[in-house]
């Protein structure tokens, strides 16, 4: 059984009316300061946006678009598809901005949008991991960057959503196979994931919101990486920094120069050496062996499979087994890392364990509940530029 789904995000939101990515802005201050220091991780200081031109796609509620539209760009132009979406977009902006005629706010699906302007800033957020094609949709993305202009994308491999795979699965083990509404869903699961979240000292989402996006909002497309996106871009941009920021460049600046520029392999090669640290927020870890990556990133895909295995279908005891197995070969790897890493995964195998000999998955599962990976990634990159054609 396929997934009713044909576009991740849009088809989900439309059907349940629903635009579940709000955030918490009780403390403007600090939601500011969250955005001001993520932007900032990203190289893109508060000076850079003012008085500049801005492209978003996908801006759900607004809530980080008020930040955005606080650095006064001369230009902001937002686009999404889901019509919920766009009506909170508009009245957060229209009740936080006396004057929003730099804004222009578009009802549109990405594949049918087109502009005649290039901008000097593109962000879309938490959009590309889960389209049919995410290649396509960052390649005609990137074409409305202007030369020299940054793009700001969201990634997702693997490894980093591995904690939240593990929860859409523990989801599907305890809503078993009973025909539930959505509101019932969020009822039964409510108590299991309060306490995950509770253990989140930067959650700043509804858990409904996050219940909704995360969990229970089947997965249609494909995961896409930090490094499928710079070679994506390989062409006509260039890496530039990333949050969490795990790229250091020792190399001299008169070096950096022709073909040994070379940003976009160096960051390649610093995310392949830092993958397992994708894997557990609360803990950074020394480099990996290639071998050990290959190995990591090998289970949590299979892992992965499994999860959309069973979104489209029913739970079979065979999978469950094969669940475990996976569980057990990456507590072998963890251990060599992490021991609190490996105690969470092995909690979570000994539920799924007990699960496959009829007995119901836990509602309490005190060492898996802290475990959250670095699940959703930024990075920014520049468009090239023949920098000498500057010269009059």
């Amino acid at each position: 059984m396929q997934s009713q789904y044909k576009n991740q995000f849009l088809d989900y939101y439309e059907k349940h009316n629903i635009s579940p990515v709000s955030q918490d802005i009780s403390n403007l201050e600090k939601h500011f300061e969250r955005r001001n220091a993520l932007y900032r991780q990203c190289g893109i200081p508060s000076l850079l946006i003012k008085g500049n031109s801005v492209l978003e796609i996908g801006p759900g509620t607004g809530h980080n678009a008020l930040f955005t539209n606080s650095m006064k760009p001369a230009k902001y132009v937002l686009i999404d598809g889901n019509q919920k979406s766009i009506d909170e977009t508009n009245n957060l902006l229209s009740t936080y901005f006396e004057d929003t005629n730099n804004c222009e706010i578009i009802k549109c699906n990405f594949d049918d949008f087109k502009s005649d302007i290039l901008f000097d800033i593109v962000i879309c957020q938490g959009t590309i991991p889960g389209q049919n094609n995410p290649h396509e949709f960052l390649k005609k993305l990137s074409k409305f960057v202007k030369p020299s202009g940054i793009l700001l994308i969201t990634c997702v491999d693997h490894v980093s959503v591995l904690s939240e795979t593990l929860r859409k699965i523990a989801a599907k083990l305890m809503l078993g196979e009973q025909n539930l509404v959505e509101s019932e869903k969020l009822d039964i699961l409510r108590p299991f994931f309060s306490n995950s979240l509770k253990s989140l000292k930067g959650m700043s989402r509804p858990i409904d919101d996050w219940l909704y996006d995360n969990i229970l909002q089947p997965i249609v497309g494909k995961l896409f990486s930090i490094e499928d996106a710079i070679n994506s871009l390989e062409n006509d941009f260039e890496a530039y920094s990333t949050s969490p920021s795990f790229h250091i460049d020792w190399r001299w600046y008169k070096d950096i120069h022709g073909l040994e520029k070379n940003h976009n392999q160096l960051m390649i090669k610093d995310y392949q050496k830092n993958l397992h640290n994708f894997l557990d927020y609360r803990y950074t870890f020394d480099p990996l062996s290639s071998k050990d990556a290959i190995e990591l990133e090998r289970i949590c895909k299979a892992i992965f499979d499994i999860s959309i295995t069973m979104q489209n279908g029913k739970i079979q005891k065979e999978l469950t087994l094969e669940l475990k197995n996976l569980l057990e070969d990456l507590s072998t790897l963890t251990s060599v890392f992490s021991k609190e890493t490996t105690e969470s995964v092995l909690q979570f195998t000994q539920a799924v364990n007990d699960y496959s000999k009829g007995k119901p998955f836990p509602l309490e599962l005190p060492l898996f509940d802290p475990w959250f990976g670095r699940g959703q990634q930024y990075i920014s990159f520049i468009k090239k530029n023949n920098l000498s054609q500057h010269i009059d």
